[in-house]
């Protein structure tokens, strides 16, 4: 009687062919190489293990001890490899990753991804956060990486030492452009320069429109885009003295306002519509720039409930103490300061600190009192709170509800197209909720500030794969007039699918070969389900490329 040899090998696809093609395009792979080459007593080569790394990131983000197991159960590495790939093996790559010339690869992968992809590059968009840190760091001051320092946490623990990661990225569909790592203490103000002139020589043209948030409202930074050809739109921080201008102009005059958006209200369909006007300042700022005030009609809803919550809660705390008597002023005084401040209502109160007196008799000697009984007079001081609103101080800042402004060296263009552009920002502010909650970054395993700029690289070009795959499917929804695809739990439909849940809905899928001993017989495939078949339509991927990895 013959024995069968016959086993079955389970591959676990998940979104693999699709990462994989997205590479392939980027020439991901073969850039590593030329700008990290291996060593010939490598086990298994530095772009390898980096790709290996990078396909992690994407779709599962397991620790750095699982990734060698994880690639074996992907048909990544073979079970003869798979022990080799530790996370020593890993940190030494990271170590030479950032001994290359990052610089390079960066400007060369996103310069195929613009031309595959047909990226626009009209608008960019900055911004920053934080990445946080545990542990001391304080051995590595070799001055070639960033240093973790202590700083204005965006993560809300200024008790740990972080480094910020600034992004830049296209108004077409937010596709990451440029990233740099710096110190952790280092203020956005001071960067947007430096970032924007590694923008002009990555992207070959200051013929950009530069979006950032206030901190780039320097002076010497908006006069070096300008004279440099580039253009630039920011917000007008509170600070300057333009909005105090602006505040005593609207006193007296009223501004020509145009409807630039009308939105449904994303607080609810029942809800008044969300509505942005705009207005040209009847003055420039203090360097000669264009001014655009926006009014937004959700905005100046809040600004009105906001102040109404912090005149109330303020004077109920006024009431408390007005019903008491006090007898030292200075302690007084400084009790309404400090509620008056913590409040930000200084200005809406009106408010002194009046004395009188309370008259009291007292025996002049002890005993039981009758009516030879002789009394003397005792008065006493003690000082109270008297105040009262002051209305015009609040009608004043009323007639500036809902306003904000926007700065630009663009005198031609619209208002309403300059207020289009800014509002693009949210779209960035997703990317780094994308790294933070999907993607989870939090490098804490690694203790060399090295290792974790070169795996922050990683992140980056794990973003950039990710935004290219959400901006092909809402493309192709697009051309073809789908409105929404039912990828939501419970096969709820979306309008606008994400990058992290397109590589979701392959999590399962198998393949399994039919071996005879090392030898492959025959490979069945798992069914697709029809949302699947519509987004691998979408992606422009054929379901055998898919399976057979020429994706």
């Amino acid at each position: 009687m013959k024995t069968s040899n016959l086993s079955i090998l389970p591959i676990r696809l998940g979104a693999i062919p699709i990462v994989d093609r997205y590479i392939e395009t980027l020439k991901l792979e073969k850039l590593l190489e030329e700008v990290v080459p291996s060593d010939p007593r490598d086990k298994i080569p530095v772009w390898k293990t980096l790709s290996i790394i990078l396909r992690n990131i994407i779709l599962e983000r397991h620790p750095l001890y699982k990734i060698g197991q994880w690639a074996h159960t992907r048909n990544l590495l073979s079970s003869s490899l798979c022990n080799c790939m530790t996370d020593d093996r890993i940190g030494r790559s990271l170590d030479r990753l950032f001994r290359s010339d990052r610089a390079s690869l960066i400007t060369k992968v996103i310069l195929k991804a613009i031309d595959s992809f047909k990226v626009t590059i009209q608008k960019v968009h900055n911004d920053s956060t934080t990445v946080t840190l545990t542990g001391n760091y304080t051995n590595y001051r070799n001055g070639k990486s960033a240093q973790p320092q202590h700083g204005v946490n965006k993560d809300f623990r200024p008790d740990l030492r972080q480094l910020l990661f600034s992004l830049s990225v296209s108004g077409d569909e937010a596709i990451p452009l440029y990233f740099k790592v710096w110190d952790g203490n280092t203020t956005d103000d001071t960067t947007h320069l430096r970032n924007w002139m590694a923008l002009r020589n990555l992207l070959g043209t200051s013929d950009f429109i530069y979006v950032a948030d206030s901190k780039l409202c320097v002076r010497e930074t908006m006069l070096f885009i300008d004279t440099e050809g580039g253009s630039f739109i920011t917000v007008l921080p509170e600070t300057r003295a333009e909005i105090d201008r602006f505040k005593q102009w609207i006193q007296t005059n009223t501004p020509q306002w145009h409807q630039a958006i009308k939105k449904p209200n994303p607080r609810g369909r029942e809800l008044p519509p969300h509505i942005f006007w705009t207005f040209d300042s009847p003055f420039s700022s203090s360097e000669g720039f264009r001014i655009v005030w926006v009014k937004s009609s959700q905005k100046q809803l809040d600004d009105e409930q906001r102040r109404t919550r912090r005149i109330a809660a303020c004077e109920e705390e006024l009431l408390s103490i007005a019903k008491k008597k006090h007898r030292n002023k200075e302690k007084l005084q400084k009790s309404v300061e400090t509620v008056l401040n913590y409040y930000h209502t200084s200005r809406y109160f009106d408010w002194k600190i009046t004395i009188f007196s309370e008259e009291q008799y007292k025996q002049t000697r002890r005993g039981r009192p009758d009516e030879n009984t002789a009394y003397r007079k005792i008065c006493k001081e003690y000082y109270q709170l008297t105040w009262c609103q002051n209305p015009q101080a609040i009608l004043f800042d009323t007639r500036y509800d809902g306003i904000f402004p926007l700065v630009s060296n663009n005198m031609h263009c619209k208002a309403s197209d300059i207020l289009h552009s800014y509002k693009f920002q949210p779209r960035l502010e997703r990317r780094f909720e994308q790294l933070k909650t999907v993607y989870q970054v939090a490098p804490v395993f690694l203790k060399n500030p090295q290792r974790i700029e070169s795996l922050l690289l990683l992140y980056f070009l794990a973003l950039l794969i990710t935004a290219l795959v959400e901006r092909t499917v809402r493309k192709s929804m697009k051309e073809h007039g789908i409105g929404s695809i039912p990828i939501y739990p419970e096969e709820r439909a979306c309008k606008a699918p994400t990058a992290d849940k397109i590589p979701g809905l392959f999590d399962d899928i198998r393949l399994q070969y039919i071996m005879n001993g090392k030898e492959i017989v025959k490979s069945v495939e798992d069914n697709l389900s029809e949302i699947q078949k519509q987004v691998l339509w979408l992606l422009k991927i054929k379901q055998k490329d898919f399976f057979s990895g020429n994706c």
